[in-house]
């Protein structure tokens, strides 16, 4: 569960971060939903499949199990290698559809 926690705030640190370097207002950030956990084929490091249910998107996202912080300023900041690649696609496209028939 405490991976699960890290990996929602590590993607809407990743996806909501444009929105805060434009204005210090607090941003009402919503999460996506957990789906599964995938084995990336290194050790200490998973795929993490999560479902936004807003836009009908699925995102997968390679991570490392435990990732590097440090304070600044008050703020938690996560070093870049600890942070993984985010690849997302629509979930049900109609493109998708199509070929079910």
């Amino acid at each position: 569960m405490k991976l699960y926690k890290l990996l929602i705030t590590a993607v809407t640190c990743i996806t909501s971060f444009g929105v805060v370097a434009q204005s210090n207002k607090p941003v009402q950030k919503t999460q996506m939903q957990y789906i599964a956990t995938f084995e990336a084929g290194q050790p200490g490091a998973g795929i993490y499949k999560l479902y936004d249910q807003s836009d009908d998107v699925i995102c997968y996202v390679l991570m490392p199990e435990t990732a590097s912080r440090k304070q600044v300023d008050g703020k938690w900041v996560y070093e870049a290698n600890s942070l993984g690649s985010l690849s997302c696609l629509k979930a049900n496209s109609p493109a998708k559809s199509a070929n079910k028939k």
